[in-house]
């Protein structure tokens, strides 16, 4: 257990050329993002965890560490501390864990692989994915799938139907390009139309244009075909899909899945994925420490408490493993606006934030404790902290000073009525400038 914690955490810190060289030496895929290279090499090491593994992630860590020193010449630079691994890598191996899907030994189109949807938890697969294959020589081309749930699946989704008529437990319906080399999105096809049990089901797809063939824009989400499911009886239920075949081959897939909702995906963040406060003082160390090349040497470094998202102060700071930046965002806003549109892209540095690589950064949430009204914080090299308020905008005078005229309404009647002859009051022009 040691050494596998121990390779983990060199894992953490490679890049990526050394995560492909380690994932190529393992006959494992070696395409994708930084993230998915990260998740795949964990999960590596968590399921075949031989000494050759190993000796080859200790090579490449023991490679990275000789070149780092000989770029640095005759200056020594203090290097990071190397943390336990915490509860947000933990939770990441347990996530990746988790089939997508049933693939066969010798069955090809059941080797593609659909991204996992954070809001979805997989029960059960009903259909491994399969691809639609064209019959005829038409554009628009149909294939129907029979599928049969069991009781326990039923019980499942009658007892998965809220008092509110909101369900929790769905058969979903995903479809996306037949690729086996790289983890596929959800993507209709052109002109895409479904029948559950010869109804028409309902979704939303958004186009891009009306040109032939054209795909539709994203986000292209799980088709839910509960409501059209036959659970009385033991019959077994058919799927049809028609789809406009142009150049784009597709693969649909079944899975019985479980829905969570934004305010649960929260909870779960908070209670597992708290990284602790020195971790992020190491990073800011690591961004103020004189660097040989520098000719001026930063000794500060300011940070926002505001969100960029929601331009509101920071209730929940989060970020991705995968982020270089100190710089925070809200999490509970961040996860209702991808429950809405899910992109998972961090709104500081525009990458990919996937939910399974978010972490809450406990530092943060100690500062906002302390400083109710701030709106910044400066971090100095030794990792300390002083708020930073907003400057009192002073209030500003438009006007001019005027003397006040009081106006006496006594007994007796100072102002005579014209008609009445001469006056011997003096008439003041309120009109005219003090």
């Amino acid at each position: 257990m040691a050494e596998q914690s121990a390779a983990k955490n060199m894992i953490l810190g490679f890049r990526i050329s050394e995560l492909q060289a380690l994932l190529r030496f393992a006959g494992r895929n070696k395409s994708g993002l930084k993230h998915e290279l990260v998740s795949r090499a964990l999960h590596l090491v968590r399921t075949n965890c031989s000494s050759e593994i190993l000796k080859k992630i200790q090579d490449l860590h023991a490679q990275r560490n000789s070149l780092a020193s000989t770029n640095a010449q005759s200056q020594p630079l203090l290097s990071a501390p190397t943390f336990p691994l915490h509860s947000s890598e933990a939770a990441l191996n347990a996530r990746t864990s988790i089939p997508i899907c049933h693939a066969g030994k010798d069955d090809t189109k059941s080797k593609v692989r659909l991204t996992e949807l954070p809001f979805y938890e997989i029960l059960d697969n009903l259909m491994i994915p399969t691809e639609l294959v064209p019959t005829s020589i038409e554009r628009i081309q149909s294939n129907e799938f029979r599928f049969a749930l069991t009781e326990k699946q039923r019980e499942q989704i009658i007892a998965g139907c809220s008092k509110t008529g909101v369900q929790t437990v769905q058969v979903q319906l995903r479809i996306c390009h037949t690729d086996t080399e790289l983890i596929q999105e959800d993507q209709y096809p052109p002109y895409l139309s479904v029948k559950v049990n010869s109804r028409v089901c309902p979704f939303t797809s958004y186009f891009s244009s009306r040109r032939p063939g054209v795909e539709p824009k994203r986000p292209c989400r799980p088709i839910d075909v509960t409501p059209l499911l036959n659970l009385t009886s033991r019959g077994a239920n058919y799927v049809k899909v028609f789809w406009g075949h142009f150049t784009q081959r597709y693969s649909v897939v079944l899975n019985l899945v479980r829905q969570h909702r934004a305010a649960e995906l929260l909870r779960k963040l908070q209670v597992n994925e708290t990284r602790a406060s020195e971790v992020s003082r190491e990073l800011i160390r690591k961004k103020l420490q004189l660097e040989p090349d520098n000719d001026v040497t930063t000794t500060g470094l300011r940070v926002s408490l505001m969100c960029s998202l929601g331009k509101m102060r920071l209730s929940v700071p989060c970020r991705g493993i995968t982020c270089t930046h100190l710089q925070c965002f809200d999490a509970a806003l961040y996860i209702q606006m991808n429950e809405k549109k899910p992109t998972w892209m961090c709104p500081v540095c525009d990458k990919p934030a996937p939910y399974e690589l978010l972490f809450v950064d406990q530092l943060f949430l100690d500062i906002l404790k302390e400083c109710e009204d701030a709106t910044e914080v400066q971090f100095k090299d030794d990792g300390s902290w002083s708020p930073i308020k907003p400057d009192k905008q002073p209030q500003k005078n438009f006007g001019t000073k005027c003397s006040v005229v009081e106006l006496d309404d006594s007994s007796n009647n100072q102002f005579s009525n014209p008609a009445n002859g001469k006056s011997d009051v003096d008439i003041i022009d309120l009109t005219v400038d003090c």
